[in-house]
């Protein structure tokens, strides 16, 4: 009887030790991963959210751009760039941080015109409207 209740304390003890090192990591890794705003937004960071994670799906049209966003946080976010006038959202992009030349195209879409596999961007997007994708290098 008494080795069944040491065996629980020790167990108990070991559950709570984990949850307490999940959180930690947790907690860090929002800290750690915070986001500086590319210099190109001009919108008050208070009116600014991002969305990082792995591009689930793209498309390009005349005026705009829709991507949706598999996020480091396990959500699924619809991000529309808008273009106005034009096929072209790359005035929108960046890609490691630095301008999207027309160059940068073989980064992101293969011959056909679809996006490669596995592609990560982070979507900053104002609350006017105005979003800028900077797109991760592989």
């Amino acid at each position: 009887m008494l080795v069944s209740l040491v065996k629980t304390v020790i167990w108990i003890i070991v559950l709570a030790f984990t949850a307490l090192c999940v959180t930690s990591q947790t907690q860090r890794r929002a800290d750690d991963e915070r986001l500086r705003p590319p210099d190109q937004l001009t919108c008050p960071r208070d009116q600014l959210t991002s969305y990082t994670g792995r591009v689930v799906s793209f498309s390009r049209a005349a005026g705009r751009t829709t991507l949706r966003i598999r996020t480091d946080w396990e959500t699924t976010e619809r991000v529309i760039v808008q273009h106005p006038g034009t096929r072209d959202p790359s005035p929108r992009f960046l890609i490691g941080g630095e301008p999207f030349t027309s160059g940068d195209w073989v980064h992101i879409e293969d011959a056909g015109g679809h996006l490669r596999t596995g592609l990560r961007a982070t979507a900053w997007v104002c609350t006017d409207g105005s979003v800028l994708v900077d797109w991760k290098k592989q």
